[in-house]
């Protein structure tokens, strides 16, 4: 076989995209046997009705509710084609990041030798791209479904705008339009495309002084900024905004700057990566260094772009329009980074590095040396993130491996203290959240983890008091319902209740806040205040047992046994091991003048220990 049949042999984009596909599967085979992680899977998956069908109630919901500070329909309805085909089961949703990932490799592998002539090149940096360990957060974490699904839209609609600037046509700029919407209804993170197209007529060598070339992206500038108006109300929305309001303009810029350049240095060095950076506890020599540098990497696009060096100057565009978004000008969120940011924005530093090491070394014949170390550099890469992917194992490891990556910081402390207090083991958790608040005393997040936890372990004033501060540093909705029900379970039902109406006016969907406030109102004997409060509840989670029996006692209460006798025998039918239900089915059967009995056995029977006693006064003969 000649030299040039062996080339021609390993430039096949069938074996590249093959040689993709298997080093995906390698990095990520453990993810296939991972669960749902407590970090917002349960908010966006498991317990999220919108995604448990495609009526025109959910489909509506999609296009028209916030989750959790972001907006992201067509996110939401990938979930919800999980959720037909597998149910609950943690790897059909993992399977479907993996696939998306894949196939965002394989069209960027396309879009780079679309670029430029090298296929070997197009193939390390999609190599590179899908096997970095910063990736694993956007691949492994099922909440994290939107990046991947946008990079899709986004990618395609790069890939179509290339052929676009090849040979122009209103159709392929109209596709590029309906693309960049889909990426935008993905994640908010689409709305830097049309800034990005700019930075592909860089890599194209096109003439930015021809106003063609900016007039044909102003459609997708107008969506992009009606976009970003909702991602902001969005986060508004979850009170995600200025969560740092301490730091001046100067402090926001230097922390920008710190932000700019760390990511590229993980993109180079990927160590100490973790799922949050916190800020820094105070601006130092660092930051000031940092900003240095990220003014140095501006003038050297300018300088690039001069020189006609426009794969450097289009990748530091590219870089930068993408992760300027997420540099917290304006504030969201409790820390500084997060590795799943650079998904799309690390395309800007990889292609250059790829490109320019093979243009380097094909000057002096070399090319299989660039071969030989992006391939060692694919492998170490590959394993990096085989390892990686042990945090998305279990909650344990992942709030773990924060913690061993920032010790001092109050965020990772309140985060492992609060995983241990859903795993029972209170005197750890106390441990760790008392660090937390020690760290970081305005810490509102981890003042309301100490106050859930002092609610576990009955201490009332503890946990109240607990639950005041974080209110004082914050109107925290959780900590409202959580003081509302500590309120509840003490005798202090006006407070709970106006605690329950403040959680409702953030959350007017909150089945829970409406049962609260029903229990409180009947602990007050407004009986039909509290059915109307049972029946919202109802209303919007009507899986819930409990709500039914509390609305067929309250029906009972009012002597309408036929409802109240249909609200107790649907309890029954939601869980047929449930001996509450049963033995209040056989109070309202008793009251109306029906055989009890059996119900009281099935009580028994079911461990309700009240039946006993009911069984011995109604049932002894």
């Amino acid at each position: 076989m000649t030299a040039l049949a062996t080339k021609n042999r390993f430039n096949n984009k069938w074996l590249h995209i093959g040689l993709l596909v298997v080093a995906i599967v390698t990095a990520y085979s453990k993810i296939f046997h991972a669960g749902f992680i407590s970090w917002d899977d349960y908010e966006y998956v498991v317990h999220n009705r919108d995604i448990t069908g495609f009526s025109a109630g959910n489909i509506a919901a999609w296009f028209s509710k916030f989750y959790i500070g972001n907006y992201h329909p067509l996110t939401v309805c990938s979930y919800a084609v999980d959720y037909l085909f597998g149910g609950l089961q943690p790897f059909v949703y993992h399977l479907t990041n993996i696939l998306l990932h894949t196939g965002n490799a394989i069209i960027l592998y396309f879009f780079i030798n679309r670029l430029q002539p090298r296929k070997a090149v197009g193939l390390f940096v999609a190599l590179i791209f899908v096997l970095h360990p910063v990736e694993t957060e956007s691949v492994s974490w099922v909440a994290e479904r939107k990046a991947l699904l946008c990079t899709f839209f986004y990618l395609l609609a790069l890939l179509q705008y290339v052929g676009h600037v090849a040979a122009p046509s209103f159709k392929k700029m109209t596709f590029i339009v309906l693309l960049a919407l889909a990426a935008m209804l993905s994640k908010g993170i689409g709305v830097a495309l049309p800034l990005s197209l700019i930075a592909v007529d860089l890599w194209l060598a096109r003439d930015l002084r021809n106003k063609k070339v900016w007039l044909e992206k102003l459609p997708l500038f107008v969506i992009s900024i009606v976009f970003g108006l909702v991602a902001i109300k969005a986060q508004a929305a979850e009170k995600a905004l200025g969560m740092h309001a301490e730091h001046n303009l100067l402090n926001t810029l230097l922390f920008a700057a710190d932000a700019y350049v760390q990511y590229i240095v993980h993109l180079f060095v990927p160590a100490k990566l973790s799922v949050i950076y916190p800020y820094p506890l105070e601006v130092g020599i660092l930051e000031y260094l940092c900003l240095l540098v990220a003014i140095g990497i501006a003038a050297l696009a300018v300088v690039a772009y001069r020189k006609k060096w426009y794969v450097l100057s289009g990748g530091i565009v590219f870089y930068t329009v993408n992760i300027a978004l997420v540099l917290q000008f304006i504030q969201f969120g409790e820390c500084l980074m997060a590795d799943r940011y650079l998904y799309i924005a690390g395309i800007g530093v990889i292609f250059p590095a790829v490109y320019y090491l093979f243009a380097l070394l094909q000057r002096v014949s070399k090319l299989f040396v660039a071969t030989i170390i992006t391939t060692i550099v694919a492998l170490v890469l590959l394993i990096m993130t085989f390892f990686r992917n042990d945090i998305w194992l279990s909650d344990l490891d992942f709030f773990t491996s924060i913690l061993n990556t920032f010790p001092n910081s109050s965020v990772a402390q309140y985060s492992v203290g609060a995983l241990y207090t859903r795993m029972g083991e209170y005197n750890v958790a106390e441990t760790h959240l008392a660090k937390a608040v020690q760290i970081d005393p305005n810490n509102y997040k981890a003042w309301y983890d100490k106050g859930a936890l002092h609610l576990r372990q009955g201490r009332v004033e503890d946990a109240l008091d607990a639950l005041n501060r974080c209110i004082a540093i914050k109107e925290y909705t959780k900590a409202y319902f959580s003081r509302a029900m500590l309120y509840e379970g003490t005798g202090k039902p006006a407070l709970a209740i106006a605690d329950a109406d403040r959680v409702l006016a953030d959350q007017p969907q909150n089945a829970r806040a409406y049962y609260v406030k029903a229990d409180c109102l009947e602990q007050q004997g407004n009986v039909q205040a509290a059915l109307d409060n049972y029946s919202e509840a109802i209303t919007y989670e009507n899986t819930e047992p409990l709500f039914y029996i509390r609305r067929g006692l309250v029906l009972g209460k009012m002597s309408r046994y036929p409802q109240a006798l249909a609200d107790l025998d649907y309890a029954v039918s939601l869980n047929g091991n449930n001996g509450e239900a049963f033995y209040y089915r056989g109070i309202i059967k008793y009251r109306s003048g029906q055989n009890a009995c059996n119900d009281f056995n099935a009580a028994l029977k079911h461990g309700y220990k009240d039946a006993a006693a009911a069984i011995a006064q109604f049932c002894a003969h």
